[in-house]
């Protein structure tokens, strides 16, 4: 009973963050279509990626990476013996974030130049988008404090099971900038400012909304230095390696975009093609993995692994049902797709093509990308953050030398195909890794349903290029409804046929 309770309870709070991560990512496509219409691939689109870039990295690090994998495991085993100890550990880590992440921001703000300077080298040229770019990315600075302190709201909250306020969050922050791109302005230079601001206020928004479901939900946490710094020096412990980890993966990023920006709209042709791939990331890596970490951290993973370990496989195989035949209709209808999406206003035919092969590129890492979100947490509730560090330089460093070796030859193309490979790279180094802990995920059964979902999907791209023929005439739109529509059912049709799921198990996804 107690097996099957965790089961559901993880199945149904994984669908509460996917649901929302839905809405958000919704509202986030309305957002890239506004911005397509209104910029573009223009100076300005780069140079507002660029000033969010900052913000992003810290957000990843903090919200999304290092310091949830370290603080929710913490805190959970805190919890399960004493509240009073888990909230007076949560203040500790509130006060030295506070005084920490305002002297990083305050020196952002004063280096902001030689910071722009490194990170879009390509800018160096042009004055007029350098000094953009400087002022842009000291209006979105702000955000990183927010959301550095939200992450602490946020880590308790998923820690007792409460995922509302985590997922919602980014949904403020799209819907504000939306509504900016509404606005009636005309001049792009003022569109960027006010998208700047934008960035800060949902800020705001997101650190009163988490704050306040952590008063409703009984946690209240008082400003006021730490009596002692012994838990705040075991936490940064066991936190560095997943910073620098965090760290290493941002400076890859930041590296692919210094390579992007001496070309003109590269930043934003690997924006647009990002925005796409990571929809499905998010709804089935992301969501998957905010759940799953403080699940397993609540267990002594080594001692319950037998017990959690069928849910995992299931978690794996769903994951790939969805993934797979994801990765490749991105891939099919990348072309019609950005076209319908983006290709307005400002957004030319000529930027659709370029975006659909990066797009493409992208999507060939996407099984990758979702099963590193899987692996990670049992690192993490393990204590180990060394491990995948380690793993991280490995593949990052393949990444930089892949992305220098092929951007010549193929542009900005290189840059999302190397990130592709080395993903494959670091989920096979992470499948490796867990054997030392004698940690055996059963993939037996998941090889043998893989090949049949390989072959549903084979069926499903066949359906596609044949059915498109006889599309031509029909609205882009249309086109794109049809052959989606029906090669979802060809492909859920067949995994029926071949056995990949029975009647029991749609019942049972239909109930959690």
């Amino acid at each position: 009973m107690r097996d099957s309770a965790h089961k559901n309870s993880l199945f149904k709070s994984t669908l509460v963050v996917a649901s929302l991560t839905s809405v958000s990512r919704v509202v986030g496509l309305i957002r890239d279509v506004l911005i397509s219409n209104v910029l573009g691939v223009s100076y300005i689109t780069d140079i507002f990626v660029v000033a969010l870039r900052i913000p992003n990295i810290f957000r990843r690090i903090t919200a999304e990476g290092a310091f949830s994998s370290a603080f929710i495991p913490m805190f959970s085993k805190k919890l399960s013996s004493n509240k009073i100890y888990a909230i007076k550990f949560s203040e500790d880590i509130l006060f030295v974030s506070l005084v920490v992440m305002i002297l990083i921001t305050s020196i952002l703000q004063i280096l902001m130049p030689f910071i722009i300077y490194f990170i879009a080298f390509g800018f160096a040229n042009d004055p007029v988008k350098f000094d953009l770019a400087i002022n842009f990315s000291r209006i979105t600075t702000p955000y990183i404090l927010l959301i550095s302190l939200s992450s602490i709201g946020i880590g308790i909250l998923n820690s007792i099971g409460r995922y509302f306020a985590s997922s919602f969050a980014p949904i403020i922050f799209n819907f504000v900038l939306v509504f900016i791109l509404l606005l009636p302005i005309n001049d792009i230079t003022a569109v960027g400012y006010f998208m700047s601001f934008g960035v800060t206020i949902s800020g705001i928004i997101q650190f009163l909304l988490v704050f306040y479901f952590l008063y409703k939900s009984g946690y209240i946490l008082n400003l006021k230095k730490p009596d002692n710094l012994h838990l705040i020096n075991k936490f940064s412990i066991i936190a560095k390696p997943q910073i620098i980890t965090g760290l290493v993966m941002q400076a890859n990023i930041v590296l692919s975009g210094i390579i992007a920006s001496f070309v003109e709209g590269g930043i934003s042709i690997l924006y647009y093609a990002e925005r796409l791939y990571q929809l499905p990331l998010a709804l089935f890596g992301i969501s998957i993995g905010t759940v799953l970490l403080p699940t397993l951290s609540s267990l002594d993973i080594k001692k319950d692994f037998n017990k959690i370990n069928p849910v995992i496989t299931n978690i794996i195989k769903f994951s790939l049902i969805m993934i797979i035949p994801s990765a490749v209709g991105l891939s099919i209808i990348s072309a019609p797709l950005i076209s319908v999406i983006y290709e307005h206003g400002m957004f030319s035919e000529i930027n659709t093509v370029n975006v659909s092969k990066a797009l493409i590129a992208f999507s060939f890492g996407l099984p990758a990308f979702v099963l590193i979100k899987i692996y990670l947490p049992i690192f993490y509730s393990i204590g180990d953050t060394r491990t995948p560090l380690f793993y991280s330089v490995i593949s990052i460093s393949i990444n930089l030398i892949l992305a220098l070796a092929l951007f010549k030859p193929i542009g900005i193309i290189g840059i999302a195909l190397s990130t592709s490979i080395s993903s494959w790279l670091n989920l096979f180094l992470l499948m490796v890794g867990l054997k030392k802990y004698n940690i055996s995920i059963s993939l037996e059964k998941i090889y043998s349903d893989l090949l049949k979902i390989i072959l549903s999907v084979v069926f499903m791209a066949l359906n596609i290029i044949i059915i498109s023929k006889f599309l031509i005439h029909l609205p882009l739109i249309l086109q794109l409804v049809v052959m989606v529509l029906s090669g979802a059912f060809i492909y859920f049709l067949v995994l029926f046929v071949l056995g990949v799921f029975n009647k029991n198990d749609i019942i049972n996804i239909i109930q959690n």
